[in-house]
């Protein structure tokens, strides 16, 4: 999971989780605030009609003929009332309690505050009430948008938070996307640095770019070394090639003599061949190749079956070929590119049984180019592919006499001309794909 995937998830579930607790706590919170304001408005209503009382005498209220209808008043709305009676014996009364009365057949929930006194040496009794009906109401629509501000939030949050992370972590993706993922060579890393103001993302980079200069030197100093040495080699592998050559124009040798002069012989070509090897890598590791050339790449395959179909023949292999979509490649090595599909091209005739196949094709496939050679030789194997890959040159099956050279320039060249290779093998054969 990427980080910039963690943070938005961690931001997003710790917001998350403190909103459904405000949100769970909320209408609980909003009703005994509402209560307690509720609470308060009746006992100043208390206090009014005590003053009223007070001022004008109890009389406005309770009739002294009939002083047992006592006195009552509700709203119109019936959201509000007070009743005001006289008891026959005293009792304390101070308190608020909830009530539900029945007034014109519906039913009312009311806070009502109850409250007794004396005056004159008579008992009164005073109730308050008010409706709870608004209290609910507002609590249910409050709470409806608390939900709709929560999701809201939600939303906002995310595309924020995600918008953000983004922001922030771009250095790092820039970092891990143009000196990372895709170097393959140390020459093909970039020393810019990365625009931030970030001092994590600025030490990071810093630090990559001088570990990528000291593996360069490295780099550098055994190409050199395998340069120098590849050249040294040259020159007594072509004296030895002469006098061996200048030993076959002599009389005199038995047949067993002659027999060690060819292995001597067979000996030096392979020498040779692993030299030039050697020193092709050499020159393509340094970037001693121009690539200022337009290669038509379906000419390139014209050319090497012409080229390799009598080869193909004498080991009465099929070389089958049906002609290659056109494709041009831009900016490359006409001979670098004609050594790369020549080496897996010659590798599949060499290792192809008599009888056997090769199925060469050029296509197009979307927005990119594929060059596939395939065969049903006996296949490579993985741990030879993976020594190639990983840039181990100096190999040797006895069994089969592969030196891995050819699969290795062929890397190497890819990868010079950013090229893709795709080698999938098996015991029913091998598929080399170049894809451009």
């Amino acid at each position: 999971m990427r980080l910039s995937t963690k943070f938005l998830l961690f931001n997003f579930l710790a917001k998350g989780i403190i909103l459904l607790v405000f949100l769970a706590a909320g209408p609980f919170v909003l009703r005994y605030f509402a209560i307690k304001s509720t609470d308060r408005q009746l006992i100043e209503k208390r206090n009014e009609v005590l003053g009223i009382i007070e001022a004008e005498g109890i009389e406005n209220f309770i009739s002294e003929e009939n002083p047992e209808l006592g006195f009552g008043s509700y709203n119109i709305l019936k959201e509000e009332y007070i009743l005001l009676e006289q008891v026959p014996q005293a009792f304390e009364s101070d308190l608020i309690f909830v009530e539900e009365r029945i007034l014109d057949n519906e039913s009312v929930t009311y806070r009502v505050y109850s409250y007794a006194f004396e005056i004159d040496g008579e008992n009164f009794l005073l109730e308050i009430g008010r409706s709870l009906q608004t209290i609910d109401e507002i609590e249910a629509i409050i709470f409806r948008i608390l939900i709709g501000t929560v999701l809201l939030f939600f939303a906002l949050s995310f595309f924020l938070d995600n918008a953000f992370n983004k922001s922030i972590l771009r250095p790092f993706s820039q970092i891990i996307e143009k000196k990372l993922s895709h170097i393959k060579e140390p020459q093909q890393f970039s020393y810019k640095a990365i625009e931030t103001n970030t001092e994590e993302f600025v030490l990071l980079d810093e630090s990559l770019s001088e570990m990528m200069r000291r593996i360069q030197k490295a780099f550098n100093q055994e190409r050199v070394f395998i340069s120098h040495a590849s050249h040294e080699l040259k020159t007594p592998i072509s004296v030895l090639q002469t006098k061996v050559e200048n030993l076959f124009s002599q009389d005199g040798f038995s047949d067993e003599q002659m027999d060690k002069l060819m292995d001597m012989q067979q000996t030096i070509q392979k020498m040779k061949k692993t030299v030039n090897a050697l020193l092709l890598i050499s020159k393509v590791n340094n970037a001693q190749f121009i690539k200022n050339e337009e290669v038509p790449i379906h000419k390139v395959l014209e050319e090497l079956i012409a080229d390799w179909e009598a080869m193909a023949l004498e080991k009465n292999i099929q070389l089958q070929f049906t002609g290659a979509e056109n494709f041009v490649l831009k900016e490359s090595n006409s001979s670098l590119c004609l050594m790369m599909i020549r080496n897996a091209l010659v590798n599949a005739i060499k290792y192809t049984p008599e009888s056997g196949k090769i199925i060469l094709t050029g296509t197009w496939e979307g927005p990119h180019y594929r060059v596939s050679i395939q065969d049903n030789g006996p296949g490579i194997s993985e741990n030879l592919l993976k020594q190639v890959e990983d840039g181990t040159v100096f190999l040797k099956d006895v069994e089969k006499d592969k030196s891995g050279f050819g699969l290795q320039i062929l890397y190497k060249v890819a990868l010079y001309l950013r090229v893709k290779v795709e080698i999938k093998s098996g015991t029913s054969g091998t598929t080399v794909s170049f894809i451009f």
